[in-house]
């Protein structure tokens, strides 16, 4: 037995040993040390430059001199500009936003920010009751004609500021935000004109037991929130904390919302928030959840088969569950998934293939269906959701790798595809 075991390790071992390197099949064009980055960083593509949040040297790290945000030249990987804190304390920086010109960030140093791009100078900051983690939604959420701003506060509930001078447009403190991690989608459900947010809070159980392994009356919810005053427009209890970011897709016109706990129970719902399937695709799911065009669920690395024709009623609920006849497959692949998948043709195979990272440094790319097509391995890992698109205007996608190493990798594709899901957020 213990040879078989042993057998076992060193052939798991020389698998992974054996994974060609990123670059084998995307050769490198640029690396730059922009510190370390978090599951809840984004970066964004904007006339010609790559912003992207930083941690700096270490999350726990104060007066980080690699804290803020980095504007880097698509091209050449070159670091245009720093958008740097002078507080004492901890500036670490994960998730931003731009719109109107204007670069939107919160910090773990209790403020929020906002700095104009052309001149890089501080245009505003408001102090916050405490950190600010998830990427910040832009909307003209009072009518004014700029794009404002709205973001979570971790524990603290849910802001939405004026994009002119930072001034409170609403706050609704009356909940709390699930630790700051979830990246609103906005969308408007009730067609008032404003986009509303659809997120996730923790609030107070409503039940006493504890005889289950998770239980709906633990006090997390899935919620949208009224754009224009920051009220709830409705609220649907889950089973655990969440940490994967709501999405969105269409059947024949038809807006459909993806919810999904850490606890991986996943309901599709409607806008006004009635839940029309669920399923659950096991522990641990940190990943953004989509369905793809060609009816597939993709979480990380794992794929379902989901669309109206393989559902089929659960005696147990008042929604429809993926009947036995849905397929399910996924990547054998070493390591936590944190990042959320993206699809992109990066093979130019002539279809989007689903595109990860692991923490342990392994890019997998599957079909949607599940298929492994490739496993190449990275550096050290990544938490940050991979950064697809043509950043560079070759006509050809590249495929951005933030890894915890501490630098940001750009790596080249023969592919002429654009991509379909290309970044988080």
């Amino acid at each position: 037995m213990k040879a078989l075991l042993l057998i076992s390790a060193l052939f798991s071992a020389l698998s992974n040993w054996c994974q060609k390197p990123m670059s084998s099949q995307f050769p490198l064009k640029w690396k730059t040390p922009v510190g370390i980055t978090t599951y809840r960083t984004n970066m964004i593509l904007n006339n010609g430059l790559i912003y992207i949040g930083s941690n700096g040297e270490s999350r726990e790290g104060k007066n980080d001199s690699k804290d803020g945000v980095y504007a880097i030249d698509a091209k050449t990987g070159k670091v245009k500009a720093q958008y740097h804190i002078p507080f004492a304390g901890d500036n670490d920086v994960t998730g931003i936003a731009i719109a109107d010109k204007k670069l939107f960030f919160g910090t773990d140093n209790y403020y929020f920010f906002c700095f104009d791009i052309a001149t890089k100078e501080e245009l505003w900051k408001k102090p916050l009751p405490y950190d600010v983690e998830s990427a910040p939604a832009t909307e003209d959420f009072n009518g004014d004609g700029t794009a404002d701003v709205s973001f979570s506060v971790e524990g603290h509930g849910f802001y939405a500021l004026s994009g002119k001078d930072g001034s409170e447009i609403w706050r609704n403190d009356s909940i709390l935000s699930h630790n700051g991690n979830v990246a609103s989608l906005l969308v408007d459900i009730n067609n008032d004109g404003v986009k509303d947010l659809v997120n996730a809070v923790r609030g107070i159980a409503n039940s006493g037991e504890i005889n289950g392994f998770k239980m709906r009356h633990y006090g997390d919810y899935h919620v949208a929130l009224d754009g224009k005053t920051g009220s709830l427009i409705w609220v649907i209890e889950t089973g655990a904390g969440v940490h994967a970011s709501p999405t969105m897709y269409e059947v024949k016109g038809e807006k459909r919302l993806v919810l999904m706990d850490c606890y991986g129970e996943l309901n599709v719902t409607d806008l006004n928030g009635n839940v029309l399937y669920g399923t659950n695709i096991g522990y641990g799911a940190f990943s953004s959840p989509i369905i793809t065009k060609d009816n597939y669920l993709v979480a990380g690395a794992y794929s379902m088969e989901f669309s109206d024709d393989v559902m089929a009623k659960d005696d147990d609920h008042s929604y429809n569950y993926p009947s036995d006849t849905a397929e399910t497959q996924s990547v054998k692949v070493d390591g936590v998934i944190s990042a959320s998948t993206m699809l992109a043709d990066v093979l130019g195979k002539g279809y989007p293939q689903a595109i990860g990272v692991t923490e342990s440094g392994y890019i997998f790319i599957m079909k949607t269906d599940g298929t492994t097509l490739q496993i190449l391995k990275t550096n050290k890992g990544s938490e940050a959701s991979l950064f697809i698109h043509d950043i560079d205007g070759d006509g050809k996608l590249e495929i951005l790798v933030a890894d915890l190493d501490g630098n940001l990798y750009c790596y080249g594709t023969n592919s002429k595809a654009k991509a379909e899901r290309g970044a988080f957020r």
